[in-house]
């Protein structure tokens, strides 16, 4: 039988007895509040991280109020800038309608244009743009931020609105042909950037889609100012416009460290080849701006006293075929700057290749050129549709005069195609048409 405790020993017990019961009682409030410590840490988290606190904690209410709606001012504001597009937009339309008129200070221009690129490249590399911009800007610096960019703007409209029709007017408007893609591009740029919302907004704050429309206003910009100030050939200037815009883009997209870098420089080298590759191959669907066609005619017989373009024919009879030529009326601003080439063809297949001369004609600025389709070369069965292609000596495409030769009585190709009959059925002679199955009566010419 146990003996008594001892006084001293027993409250010691009942004192850790309560300790634990302490302990206990309190371990469901601490892991309370530990919870909360880590949902807290979680809200924390997942407001770092840019999402929802709401999505992470049941316990999060969401904001009892909506975003504040704009000012009056603001929305004052945002009109009139709006109407600033709509005023800018008139005033390239102002500028392509100047363009088309004044070719004859065309590369004056140009040369403006090129000051203003030049300028663009600085401010887009070295002021505005997302890489440059800082989370706290003083007043002068947004200041300076905000002209530089209504500036660019400018430069934008003009140089878009001034290529639009350089290139529209040199490109030939035809389903045959798809030298005629580059103006509506230029052209849709140019509105882009009239839209002051959407270029401030949205353009210039992506530097890959900025550097994008600022290395095909560079490329149309090198391609018609080349033959106008340097005097080089269509040709040539179109591979140096290719071979100077991806470096350019490079060098405005990164800094010069990572563009001289061995992976930089490979990747511009190999982006300049393929481009060169594709301006060279796919040259017939770059039109020769400045350089345009007038006007173009195909005609026959007997020359006129005073001609310089033959008269128009779209109709032209079999037994009529002397003197079949071409006529081009070519306008440059600065005289051609590269020869052309008549390329004459039946029914998509060439058949001849000339070097028109080039006629006497007092006609202002206009250049007209003119060929003869040599008769010996002329097919036994003429019967068809013909093409007068006028192109340069590069391969670009200048322009299209399609024209049809008939039969003697005035029937078309069209007229004439073969009806589908009996394997063993034989024509009659007279060119009547009637068929026959094969006998005596068929075989026998009457």
């Amino acid at each position: 039988m146990p003996g008594p405790r001892e006084p001293g020993r027993a409250r010691s017990a009942r004192g850790d007895q309560g300790a634990r019961r302490d302990r206990n009682d309190a371990s469901p409030r601490n892991d309370s509040n530990d919870s909360n410590d880590s949902n807290d840490s979680n809200h924390a988290g997942a407001r770092n991280d840019g999402r929802d606190p709401s999505a992470s904690s049941p316990y999060e209410r969401p904001p009892s109020s909506s975003p504040a709606p704009p000012s009056r001012l603001r929305r004052i504001l945002r009109r009139l800038w709006w109407m600033h597009s709509a005023f800018a937009l008139s005033f390239g339309a102002g500028v392509m309608l100047f363009a088309r008129a004044g070719l004859a200070h065309a590369d004056k221009i140009m040369i403006a244009l090129l000051v203003s690129w030049l300028v663009m490249f600085v401010a887009l590399r070295f002021i505005v743009g997302p890489a440059n911009r800082r989370e706290q800007e003083t007043i002068a610096r947004r200041g300076v931020r905000v002209a530089t960019n209504y500036i660019i703007k400018q430069f934008y409209q003009q140089m878009f609105f001034f290529l639009t029709p350089l290139y529209a007017s040199s490109a030939t408007w035809s389903l045959a042909s798809w030298n005629w893609w580059l103006a509506p591009l230029l052209l849709i740029c140019a509105v882009i950037s009239t839209l002051d919302l959407v270029f401030d907004n949205f353009v210039m704050e992506r530097r890959l889609l900025a550097s994008a429309m600022y290395g095909l206003a560079m490329f149309g910009v090198l391609n018609v100012m080349l033959p106008l100030v340097a005097g080089l050939d269509h040709r040539t200037s179109l591979v140096v416009a290719a071979a100077a815009t991806p470096t350019s883009v490079a060098l405005l997209s990164f800094s010069v460290r990572q563009v001289l870098s061995p992976s930089g420089a490979l990747l511009v080298v190999v982006v300049t080849a393929v481009l060169l590759g594709a301006v060279w191959y796919g040259r017939a669907l770059i039109p020769p701006a400045p350089l345009a066609m007038l006007e173009t005619a195909v005609g026959h017989g007997t020359i006129g006293s005073y001609e310089c373009l033959p008269g128009s024919k779209h109709q032209i009879r079999s037994d009529q075929t002397d003197g079949l030529r071409c006529g081009s009326m070519l306008r440059e601003p600065g005289g051609l700057k590269e020869d052309v080439i008549h390329i004459w063809s039946r029914r998509g297949h060439e058949l001849a290749r000339l070097t028109p001369e080039r006629m006497r004609c007092n006609d202002g600025d206009s250049i007209v050129v003119r060929s003869f389709f040599p008769l010996a070369d002329l097919p036994a069965d003429p019967v068809g549709h013909w093409a007068c292609t006028t192109m340069t000596v590069g391969g670009q495409l200048v322009g299209v005069r399609k024209f049809e030769i008939v039969t003697p009585d005035g029937r078309s190709a069209d007229d004439l195609a073969p009806v589908a009959r009996d394997p063993g059925a034989v024509e009659r002679p007279g060119g009547d048409g009637a068929r026959a199955k094969g006998g005596a009566d068929a075989a026998t010419p009457r």
